[in-house]
């Protein structure tokens, strides 16, 4: 009982607000530019009626209605509306007009009026939505993507036939869906409840610390490891270029007591063969004798002084006309 008496009191509010707004719309009247664009309007939404685009032409419909309010026009977007399957919106439209049809004293237009209403009073579904006991407060249910009031919840509320998704939503959980079929005069009711907690997202767990790479312990500084012994030369003292230079400073020294014999034993008085002989040997003995003194400078070994051993003593040969300076030694 109570349910019926708030369901009137919900379609008498809707239609006494279709009928204020349809008063002052017929209040105020239409300018020329105004009744233009309605009739331009009107020709719209019957072309879109007739390519079966209802929801097109029931919007160009309602903007006749808003700049040329007529009953022709109202009833006209009363049945475009119930024939889009909206019999909910329908049933304030034929209200509206039925009211203006009395108040313009058209008694064809009345009649056909009521008659729509009590074929839309049957098709109208009822849906009764209850949260269920201990639902956290906060929660929010949507009916078709539209809030719904607390206070609609747990009563009969109208409700347009077909297909309806139910929606609740709470802070800290998912959405919870609840979808629905209602055919012409179903009178549902449903449970609803918020869905189950969000799961918080685990934290990963902490990276381990990196140990501080160990510091290679510092080694004592070792002393240089000595030099292996040098072998001694195979060849000792007597080197290739000492030998050579020992060779040469003998000959140098020959050739100078050579030179010398030869230029003492010339006659003084005349320059002959025998003295120019001697000056060649002592320029050829003085080279030979540098050169092997330099090679005897210039080469290395260890043990030079052990040895070197060198004894030249000068020899004197003489012939039966000859004398000749000569060196003879131990090495």
């Amino acid at each position: 009982m109570l349910a019926r008496h708030a369901l009137r009191r919900e379609r008498t509010a809707a239609a006494l607000l279709v009928s204020v707004s349809l008063c002052v719309s017929l209040a105020h009247g239409a300018s020329p530019e105004e009744r233009a664009s309605a009739r331009q309007q009107l020709n719209l939404a019957r072309e879109s009626k007739k390519r079966g685009q209802l929801a097109e032409a029931c919007q160009h419909l309602q903007e006749v209605e808003r700049l040329d309010p007529k009953l022709p026009t109202l009833l006209e977007l009363a049945e475009c509306t119930e024939e889009l399957g909206k019999p909910v919106e329908a049933q304030a439209l034929w209200i509206s007009a039925r009211d203006r049809a009395k108040h313009d004293e058209k008694p064809q237009s009345r009649a056909r009026a009521e008659e729509r209403l009590a074929a839309i009073e049957k098709r109208i579904a009822h849906l009764t939505l209850q949260l269920a006991a201990g639902t956290p407060a906060g929660a929010q249910v949507l009916r078709d993507d539209v809030a719904l009031e607390p206070a609609s919840l747990g009563r009969a509320t109208p409700t347009n036939t077909g297909e309806h998704l139910i929606v609740v939503k709470l802070a800290g959980h998912e959405d919870a869906k609840y979808p629905l079929k209602l055919a012409d005069g179903d009178n549902q009711s449903l449970s609803i409840a918020a869905g189950p907690v969000t799961a918080s997202p685990v934290a990963p767990p902490p990276a381990p610390l990196l140990a501080p790479a160990a510091l290679p312990l510092a080694t004592p500084k070792s002393a240089p490891a000595p030099a292996p012994p040098r072998a001694p030369s195979s060849s000792g003292w007597w080197s290739t270029p000492r030998k050579i230079g020992v060779i040469a400073g003998s000959v140098g020294v020959a050739g100078i007591a050579g030179g010398t014999v030869h230029c003492l034993t010339s006659d003084s008085g005349k320059a002959d063969a025998r003295l120019a002989l001697g000056g060649v040997s002592l320029a050829a003995g003085g080279v030979l004798l540098l050169s092997g003194i330099v090679l005897l400078a210039s080469a290395s070994s260890d043990d030079a002084a052990q040895h070197a051993k060198l004894r030249i003593a000068p020899t004197l040969v003489v012939a039966q006309s000859t004398a000749i300076l000569g060196a003879a030694g131990a090495f």
